[in-house]
């Protein structure tokens, strides 16, 4: 005869599995909001004068808080996880997989031009909309990751991203205009950049979360090196841009020193 006040063991189960669901609701809703903000720059455009310059220290700063959350949260939870050896073979296998994409995928991140044959029977929006994909994969993917590695790590992988992602939709705004005359395709394509982004994310909790440690650690340095890849990828034009290469610097430092702030609250 159970014993007055005790639980039926499934009660316990149940209670474990609606923490595992509201985890992964949380999860993925942050993903798509990551990605979805890029909505909020895309209107800020419209309200706010933004010239390229202060446009291109805000991207890069908060490429440098990215960075931040890669290099000194998930990386070295991977390592203490499983070590050295499987974190630096997923950050590798991660930036190659990533550049691969980069090559077999015409795109472009709306601050350069497509330098590619293609570019004349392509249209520029088209572009834009594949570099929204390219770049909120890896980022729904590490968002992901980190919140199966930490609580800490998840939100600072969320606001970091959700910060360049607003950034970025000031940047995309011009060049899906011109493909999309109505500012309502614009917004509503802007919006949907959240779904590539909640995808990578259900996929790498998924997998993730509650998995054996040496998988934990690679899939935490995998989307580390995916991620890394594609802002790499991303930073690039926009210090081709600038003509004054200390202000990337400073703009880069202080996204650094702000990622690890972020990382200690």
């Amino acid at each position: 005869m159970r014993a007055r006040g005790a639980r039926r063991p499934s009660s316990y189960l149940y209670k474990a599995g609606h923490i595992i669901i509201m985890d992964t609701g949380i999860v993925l809703l942050s993903a798509f909001l990551g990605g979805a903000l890029t909505v909020l720059g895309g209107i800020a455009y419209e309200r706010i004068e933004v010239g390229r310059r202060l446009l291109s220290f805000i991207m890069v700063a908060t490429t440098g808080m990215i960075f931040s959350v890669l290099l000194f949260g998930m990386l070295p939870a991977s390592m203490q996880v499983a070590g050295a050896g499987y974190a630096a073979l997923g950050f590798v296998l991660g930036g190659m997989i990533l550049i691969i994409t980069g090559y077999i995928f015409p795109h472009t991140y709306g601050a350069e031009r497509y330098e590619d044959k293609l570019y004349s029977i392509l249209r520029r929006g088209s572009l834009v909309i594949t570099g929204i994909i390219i770049y909120n994969i890896p980022a729904g993917l590490a968002i992901g990751a980190a919140f199966a590695g930490s609580m800490t790590l998840g939100v600072a992988a969320f606001a970091a991203v959700s910060l360049q992602n607003v950034a970025r939709g000031v940047s995309i705004r011009p060049p899906l205009s011109g493909s999309f005359p109505r500012r309502a395709h614009v917004l509503v394509i802007m919006l949907l950049a959240g779904l590539p982004a909640l995808g990578g994310a259900a996929l790498s909790f998924t997998v993730l979360f509650s998995s054996m440690p040496v998988l934990l650690a690679s899939g935490l340095s995998f989307s580390a090196g995916a991620m890394f890849f594609v802002c790499a990828d991303q930073l690039m034009p926009l210090i081709k841009g600038t003509a004054k290469t200390h202000e990337v610097a400073a703009a880069l430092f202080i996204g650094v020193f702000a990622g690890v702030l972020m990382l200690g609250i």
